[in-house]
């Protein structure tokens, strides 16, 4: 495909998407709501190619890390695909991430599965004991998902997800656990001009997290129900278009906006240069985030006998929290 100038619709979508990072954002919906979510693991991003774009990828959506960003993307992939991913957090924080893409003609779509896990050691402390007990305790969240989607025409994409999450609250030092259930679902619409797409995902939707059994006070004097909260969800759209494509290299460019429930809206931008497809560079800034703003990254594919093989890494600044690496392996066969 050769480049092309962008439509008069294409401009339109792009300057509505950048209309909002004028001076200062004039909105701060959600503002009012920090901090009130629970399961908020679930929104680390996935793969090291969309956090190395910035996170703009709801409307990219063209590799199996698609499953956590937007579940119709997997409509798209044609043949099998598997990734697993590594993410480093600070405070010796770590997230794990495996998704598996199946094309099933006999179902008029592909399946994905996907299993993340975070984890971490933490020591206990307790209010006459602010410093530690001398006990430690490990924290982990899980989630497990199963995904379809289709292509219902050459231009529209549907796709959705049903997740399995559970919260170990520190069990093994008189906590409590979370087990929920959440929906994801998605779209991408092809314009007709081009490449351009617009996609769309509400992710993390369903019931509030409720911890189960009851909670006493170190005194004994009080005994209560663990309130509940809600689950992250979070509502994100965007554009997507290549204006180089060919055999030589691929530029992708994104926009994205993303409204999540506890927190103020997030306009992220982000780039891809591909190099005869099998070197390419990345960049994506968010322009809302006190910190975590800037993301690069870079990646490499191959061939190894039948199977196509892909590694990427992706850093994201920061700041005071310090460096934060992704890595991600993927196969396609």
């Amino acid at each position: 495909m050769t480049s092309r100038r962008l439509p008069g619709l294409a401009a339109a979508l792009l300057l509505a998407g950048l209309a909002p990072f004028r001076a200062e954002a004039q909105t701060s919906l959600g503002s009012q709501r920090v901090g009130t979510s629970a399961g908020t693991f679930l929104k680390i991003g996935v793969g090291a190619r969309p956090v190395g774009m910035g996170g703009a990828f709801v409307a990219v959506a063209n590799d199996p890390t698609t499953i956590y960003w937007n579940p119709a993307g997997i409509a798209g992939l044609l043949r099998n695909q598997v990734i697993v991913s590594h993410t480093d957090w600070p405070a010796e924080i770590d997230y794990e991430f495996v998704a598996a893409i199946l094309p099933v003609s006999k179902l008029g779509g592909s399946i994905g599965v996907q299993i993340g896990s975070l984890r971490t050691d933490l020591n206990e402390t307790t209010e006459l004991q602010p410093y530690g007990t001398g006990r430690t305790f490990t924290y982990t969240d899980y989630v497990a998902g199963l995904s379809y989607g289709r292509r219902f025409t050459d231009k529209l994409l549907i796709g959705g997800t049903f997740k399995y999450i559970h919260e170990n609250l520190g069990l093994d030092v008189g906590g409590t656990t979370v087990n929920t259930w959440l929906i994801d679902v998605g779209s991408i619409y092809y314009i007709g001009y081009g490449s351009l797409r617009i996609g769309v995902a509400l992710a993390n939707f369903g019931p509030d997290f409720s911890p189960s059994g009851e909670y006493t006070a170190p005194s004994g004097s009080e005994v209560r129900d663990y309130d509940s909260f809600n689950p992250p969800t979070q509502f994100r759209w965007g554009v997507a278009w290549e204006p180089i494509e060919n055999d030589d290299m691929a530029l992708t460019t994104a926009l994205e906006v993303s409204q999540p429930a506890d927190n103020n809206q997030a306009y992220k931008a982000g780039l891809e240069w591909s190099i005869r497809r099998t070197v390419a560079l990345r960049t994506g800034y968010d322009f809302n985030a006190d910190a975590l703003n800037w993301s690069a990254g870079a990646g490499v594919t191959g061939d190894v006998g039948v199977l196509r093989g892909t590694v990427d890494y992706a850093f994201t600044d920061g700041q005071e929290l310090g460096t934060i690496h992704q890595f991600t392996v993927g196969v396609r066969f």
